[in-house]
C-alpha cells in the first residue's frame, strides 16, 4: 500500500478552501497533526484575519474524557463572543468519532457558530454521520492500517502508513 502525496493533498485542500472559508473563521486543530496543518493553512490562506489570533488546538486527551480544553485558553471566550465560523482541522479523517465529540462539546459550551471540517486526507470509513467540508484527497487502505502525517525538514509533510 502506498499513501498519496501529502504535499499534493495539501495544495488541493488549499485550492478548495480559498474563497470558501469565511475571512473571520477560526482554525481549530483536532490533534497534533491537525496543529501542523493549521499553521500551514494559516500561512497559505491570506484572506483570513490575523492568523496568529485565529488558530487554536483541542486537547485530544481531555476531549476523549468529555472535557473541552482549547489552547490558548482565551479562544473559547472569543469564539462565543464573535460567533465566527469554526473550521475543525484534521490530518486524516477516519471514523469521525473525535470530530463528532469535538462538535458536541463545542455546542455544549455554547458555540452556535457554523462548524466546518477540513481534512488533508479522508479515509471515508465513517462510523458516524460526518464528512469533511474540505478535503485534500482520499486514502484507501485496509481497516486496521494506521495512517499518520509527519513533518520532515527536507520533504515537508508526508503520510506514513503502518
Amino acid at each position: 500500500m502506498s499513501a498519496p502525496d501529502a504535499k499534493q493533498c495539501f495544495e488541493t485542500l488549499i485550492a478548495r478552501m480559498e474563497g470558501a472559508v469565511a475571512v473571520d473563521a477560526w482554525l481549530l486543530a483536532i490533534d497534533d497533526e491537525g496543529a501542523l496543518l493549521v499553521e500551514r493553512l494559516a500561512a497559505r490562506l491570506p484572506m483570513l484575519l490575523p492568523n496568529e489570533h485565529r488558530c487554536a488546538a483541542l486537547d485530544v486527551q481531555t476531549l476523549a474524557q468529555g472535557v473541552l480544553k482549547i489552547t490558548p485558553e482565551t479562544t473559547l471566550a472569543a469564539m462565543l463572543a464573535e460567533e465566527a465560523p469554526i473550521v475543525l482541522v484534521n490530518a486524516v479523517l477516519w471514523h469521525g468519532e473525535t470530530v463528532v465529540q469535538a462538535v458536541s462539546l463545542l455546542r455544549q459550551s455554547g458555540v452556535r457558530a457554523p462548524i466546518e471540517l477540513a481534512a488533508l486526507a479522508d479515509r471515508g470509513d465513517y462510523l458516524v454521520p460526518i464528512a469533511p467540508t474540505y478535503s485534500g484527497g482520499e486514502i484507501i487502505v485496509a481497516e486496521d492500517t494506521v495512517v499518520r502525517l509527519s513533518e520532515d525538514q527536507e520533504l515537508g509533510i508526508r503520510f506514513q502508513i503502518a
